[in-house]
C-alpha cells in the first residue's frame, strides 16, 4: 500500500469515477491519506459524489506520472465517520482545512477495501499489482 500512497501523492492530481445510475463519472481529486494501514480521500456530503459513493461504492483511481506510469486502482469506498480519521485526512492534505472541520457536518472520509492496484509503463517494464 505505501507504493500506492506514494504514486498518488508523487501525482497528486487524480481522477476517481463513480457510477451515477447508468453513467460513469469521472472527477479530479487531489488529496489521499494512509491512516491505520487503508487509503482514504474524502468530499463533501452535499455533492452528487457523494451520494453516487453511498448508492454504489464501487471505484476506480487512476492517473499518471511524468515518468510515463499510470495507476488503476479499484475497491469499495467506505464511509468512516470516526473524528479521528477526519482528523488524519486533515493532517494529510491541510489544503482540506481551508474548505472542512471536523464539525461542520458536510466534511466525509472514505477508505478503500478491497482495493487492487496495478501501476504500469509505457516502457514496457512488467505491471506491478498490489492488493489491500
Amino acid at each position: 500500500m505505501n507504493e500506492v500512497f506514494e504514486f498518488l501523492t508523487t501525482n497528486p492530481t487524480f481522477y476517481l469515477s463513480t457510477v451515477d445510475g447508468d453513467q460513469a463519472r469521472v472527477r479530479p481529486f487531489g488529496a489521499v491519506a494512509n491512516y491505520e494501514g487503508k487509503l482514504y480521500f474524502a468530499t463533501n456530503n452535499t455533492k452528487p459524489v457523494f451520494k453516487q459513493l453511498v448508492a454504489n461504492p464501487k471505484v476506480e483511481i487512476s492517473t499518471t506520472s511524468q515518468k510515463g506510469e499510470w495507476i488503476r486502482l479499484t475497491g469499495n469506498a467506505v464511509v468512516d465517520s470516526s473524528k479521528e480519521a477526519k482528523a488524519a485526512m486533515l493532517e494529510a492534505a491541510p489544503m482540506l482545512k481551508n474548505m472542512y472541520n471536523l464539525d461542520d457536518g458536510v466534511f466525509e472520509v472514505f477508505y478503500l477495501s478491497d482495493a487492487v492496484a496495478t501501476i504500469s509503463s509505457f516502457s514496457g517494464t512488467e505491471p506491478k499489482t498490489f492488493k489491500f
